[in-house]
């Protein structure tokens, strides 16, 4: 009670009627009190008990930790270049601030990566009360340190300074590289290597070179992949040797690399074992693409899997044709990516080919197999596998295929379950769509209880980041019922707040 008693009476009988000594004084050291004086000097007295309070609270704070503090306090923080506050009109209004900085601190990470996006495109910085919050945010959530990394300011990355877990937001000089190099985690190793590749990357890959023999199988495939920032044919006698390593991931990871170099010998070695194996057919008036593996097969690396439901000769197609560029099965037969996708499917040898060139694929995305793909989808292809192949397509071709999609089946789960992965933050979809996909969302919140839709229930608040401005309206008048259970409510509670701190980031946004 000491602490506080001199803050206690012009709480209790409120500042206008306190007849004592003004600004308080109290028994707290001469520099607490020194500060208590200077921020409670002020004609609003009630704003002055409040900033006393804030004074003697954190001192109080600090002073349980009961240890003395012998180091010498850190330099004032320069000023902002970028301002915080008005820039013509991109001030954050004062109504909108509660509900972004909620959705800072508590909303989905998809709208988190949209408002940071938003801020640094105006040109500004966070709110100064918001640093602390995201520095948090990004101690948890890597995939949103970039994003944060543009918006912190000078302000945010002195206060990253001040506490060992948020020195993800420092930056680096060439001393931490090395030692993070040397002593940090698999993270800060791949963070050093990612750096050096953007402005020395003969330095970089001679680093890995030296550290790969040392080093465990998975540390080997993750640090291996940072050759791709930044891949050349320098990087290619690297990767040659990390295809003999005793881990297979290794061996996967420099694979996908060497599919990306064009002319590399990996891809002209697996294309002069393929090559024999396809031919055309003369019939009578047209002529017809073949493949066929070879009757006998030796060893095969890797061995199929007792479980593999492909054959002895179809698991070797399969690793022979995962080799391959996409590039080369256009070019050699003539045909489009749509065209080898039915063929294929004509052949009997349907999964290894289909399950090769996705393979391919994902290790080196092509534009024209991606838009093939979504509109011929091979033969046992996932979810997930979709999700990520619309990802890749330009924004209106992927939401012409969904909005087909919404047309014909309407909100299905599996168009559900593809709408966050295969829209990549922080992208929002077309207007036209957005209005259909509330229209849809309606519909099925009519004919089944939100309660029981599970996956609605984990979707809803990542749809209500996805919806364009001009449909977030919709959000507010979605259907609710009596007998909702309090996580229902909650959950349609948050989706109304997603959109209402999001109508804010588009204030004059035209439909």
């Amino acid at each position: 009670m000491t602490t506080w008693a001199a803050l206690l009476a012009p709480a209790l009988v409120g500042t206008e009627r306190h007849t004592g000594a003004w600004p308080p004084s109290g028994a707290w050291t001469s520099d607490v009190n020194a500060l208590v004086a200077q921020v409670a000097d002020t004609p609003a007295r009630a704003t002055g008990l409040l900033r006393a309070a804030a004074v003697v609270a954190v001192a109080q704070g600090a002073a349980e930790f009961g240890l003395p503090f012998d180091q010498a306090l850190p330099a004032a923080a320069a000023d902002d270049t970028r301002d915080t506050r008005d820039t013509r009109n991109t001030r954050v209004p004062a109504k909108a601030e509660p509900a972004q900085q909620w959705l800072l601190h508590e909303g989905p990470t998809r709208t988190q990566h949209e408002l940071l996006a938003v801020i640094a495109a105006r040109g500004q910085v966070l709110p100064h009360a918001w640093l602390p919050t995201a520095l948090d945010l990004g101690r948890r959530h890597i995939a949103l340190r970039e994003p944060l990394g543009a918006v912190l300011g000078t302000r945010g990355a002195w206060l990253a300074a001040q506490r060992d877990e948020w020195h993800w937001a420092t930056g680096s000089d060439a001393a931490d590289d090395e030692t993070h190099w040397h002593e940090g985690n698999l993270e800060q190793r791949t963070a050093v290597l990612r750096r050096q590749r953007t402005h020395d990357a003969p330095g970089a890959r001679q680093r890995l070179a030296e550290a790969l023999p040392e080093l465990p199988a998975n540390e080997r495939a993750t640090l291996l992949a940072t050759l791709e920032q930044g891949l050349s044919s320098h990087d290619e006698s690297l990767l040659e040797q990390s295809l003999s390593d005793s881990s297979r991931e290794v061996r996967q990871a420099a694979a996908s690399l060497l599919l990306r170099l064009p002319g590399s010998a990996f891809t002209h070695r697996a294309i002069a074992v393929v090559a024999p194996l396809l031919r055309q057919e003369r019939p009578f008036i047209t002529r017809r693409w073949v493949i066929e593996p070879p009757a006998q097969v030796g060893a095969v690396e890797p061995p199929r899997p007792a479980h593999e439901a492909l054959g002895d000769r179809a698991w070797w197609l399969y690793q022979a044709a995962r080799q391959v560029p996409l590039a080369w099965w256009t070019q050699h037969t003539g045909m489009t990516p749509a065209q080898l996708i039915t063929w294929a499917e004509d052949s009997d040898w349907t999964e290894a080919l289909h399950r090769a060139w996705r393979d391919v694929l994902f290790s080196a995305p092509d534009p024209a197999w991606c838009s093939a793909v979504v509109h011929h989808w091979p033969r046992g292809a996932g979810r997930d596998e979709r999700a990520a192949v619309l990802a890749w397509l330009p924004p209106a071709e992927r939401d012409s295929h969904w909005q087909h999609r919404l047309e014909r089946d309407g909100l299905s789960d599996e168009l559900l379950a593809q709408l966050d992965p295969g829209c990549q933050p922080p992208q929002h979809l077309s207007a036209p769509l957005s209005r259909a996909l509330a229209d849809a969302l309606r519909v099925r919140l009519d004919t089944r209880p939100l309660a029981h839709d599970w996956l609605l229930r984990e979707a809803l608040l990542p749809v209500a980041g996805l919806l364009h401005p001009d449909a977030l309206s919709a959000l507010h008048a979605l259907p609710r019922r009596d007998d909702d259970p309090p996580s229902v409510t909650e959950l349609l509670h948050n989706a109304q707040r997603v959109a209402t701190a999001r109508a804010h980031f588009y204030p004059r946004m035209p439909p």
